[in-house]
């Protein structure tokens, strides 16, 4: 468990430089918010494609590791382009050929995870969390350093540690593959399935206002004229709340239906955006992170274990690919661009208000399906009562 959640911890502060800090870096090149949010949804539309085909590799192949591999070595190579290139047009190219690889590393480690937990008998939770760990002390770390040494140095500091989480993957066990084949013709009827369909809308409606803030958080507090230091303590503060909920989350899915956490994780959501609308200082940011705690693990965590239930166990990669590409890619194209136009016409104090309306419109989205499945559950155990009872 030691070589697993060290590689999780690893790979996961590669993400925060590249997630946190380039928004920041771009700033620095002199792109206003709009352009940022055009490039962030360019790489996250390059997530959309790269997301399922990858995922669908690792089926096919049955392997995770050297897929994982293969999209790191890609990553840094291709890392090397975007921080040499100057103008609008090349870093867009290039940012959406590295989030082609890149983004798809992030939903495979978590299969990987989920598979380790599945297959040794562990909390899938516990182990996750270690990448929250890893998220929250790089982005600390790095706000020290760039507050130091400059935002120019962003692309060795990435290309150190991407080298880093390279090396890991080598002490990582792969996990047993699935016995069933994979074809195109089971993708096509596993993506085409009413309930996995209205289940991504729902995760989009969640996605939008948390990939927005994902993009244009940095933004914000820089335009409230916050250091360096207090940009990583944000991500810090964030990413470190999240481990007690990841420590515990396993145990209340045992005790509560999925729908019913991923309901109380958008209410909380609603309530999370409607302070940042409010807020007017970088310490009220800082402090609000806290409610990342109480978001994220649960709207993540409940939504892995709810596709694990409508998903085909060969498949599992791939499902959690098209969770990826929703929550990641459309949550991100429409959270970046939107978001950086809103906060560049209308401040980010109306960006987050209606991220805010976006988050109760889910919530009440969420609460419905729950009832509606509760209330087909109860009509499928009397139709069987009655069987039993002609019987």
């Amino acid at each position: 468990m030691v070589r697993i959640t060290a590689f999780i911890f690893l790979l996961f502060s590669t993400f925060s430089i590249i997630g946190f800090f380039l928004p920041v870096y771009l700033q620095g090149k002199g792109f206003d918010s709009g352009q940022i949010g055009s490039i962030l949804a360019w790489g996250a539309l390059a997530s959309i494609f790269g997301q399922p085909f990858w995922g669908y590799v690792s089926d096919k192949r049955k392997t995770i590791k050297h897929v994982l591999q293969l999209l790191l070595i890609s990553s840094l190579l291709l890392s090397i382009g975007l921080f040499s290139a100057g103008t609008f047009v090349l870093i867009l190219i290039f940012f959406a050929a590295f989030s082609y690889f890149n983004s798809a590393a992030g939903p495979l480690a978590e299969t990987l995870c989920i598979s380790y937990a599945r297959e040794n008998n562990k909390d899938y939770g516990r182990i996750r969390l270690w990448g929250e760990v890893g998220v929250g002390i790089s982005a600390l770390l790095l706000g020290v350093i760039v507050g130091r040494v400059g935002i120019d140095s962003l692309w060795f500091i990435y290309a150190v540690s991407l080298c880093i989480a390279i090396a890991a993957t080598l002490l990582v066990r792969d996990t047993k593959a699935a016995s069933a084949p994979v074809n195109v013709s089971a993708l096509g009827k596993v993506l085409a399935k009413p309930k996995l369909l209205w289940f991504l809308l729902l995760v989009l409606l969640i996605a939008i206002p948390h990939r927005m803030n994902d993009s244009m958080l940095a933004i914000y507090l820089i335009q409230m004229e916050a250091s360096e230091t207090e940009l990583g303590l944000a991500w810090l503060v964030g990413s470190l709340s999240t481990v007690p909920a990841l420590f515990f989350v396993g145990k209340v899915l045992k005790k509560w239906n999925e729908l019913g956490i991923l309901l109380i994780a958008a209410l909380i959501y609603t309530v999370r955006w409607a302070i940042y609308s409010q807020a007017d200082s970088p310490a009220v940011l800082i402090v609000s992170q806290l409610f990342h705690s109480l978001t994220f693990p649960l709207f993540f965590v409940a939504s892995i274990q709810y596709l694990l239930n409508i998903v085909p166990a060969e498949l599992r990669a791939t499902g959690q690919a098209a969770f990826a590409v929703t929550f990641g890619g459309l949550g991100g194209i429409i959270g970046s661009v939107a978001g950086g136009y809103a906060i560049d016409h209308f401040g980010p104090n109306t960006a987050y208000g209606a991220g805010s309306i976006l988050s109760f419109i889910g919530a009440i989205a969420i609460a419905a399906t729950y009832m509606a499945n509760r209330r087909k559950s109860s009509g499928t155990i009397l139709k069987t009562a009655g069987k039993q009872a002609n019987i």
